[in-house]
């Protein structure tokens, strides 16, 4: 069986220097954008990564109501089977 083509290999290899990378521009948008110094963006750092995961789930949880909401919704109306279902 052919494997997918990806962009990137998957494992915990690649995670943590993606991980490093956020890090690391996030450090360097706090020193540059708000005048902080280094030691101090460093610890803001992890903060502003995680309100940035919470506000990627909360979007997504968000959309993902959104859609089967307008899904049921089509349904009451007769519209199709749903494939969500």
């Amino acid at each position: 069986m052919k494997q997918p083509m990806t962009l990137a290999n998957s494992g915990w290899t690649n995670t943590w220097v993606e991980l490093l990378v956020l890090f690391a521009l996030i450090t360097g948008a706090a020193v540059h954008l708000f005048d902080m110094h280094w030691l101090i963006a460093m610890t803001v750092a992890p903060v502003v990564m995680l309100g940035l995961l919470l506000l990627v789930v909360v979007t997504v949880e968000a959309l993902w109501l959104l859609v089967t909401s307008l899904d049921r919704l089509g349904a009451a109306c007769g519209l199709r089977k749903s494939p969500l279902a």
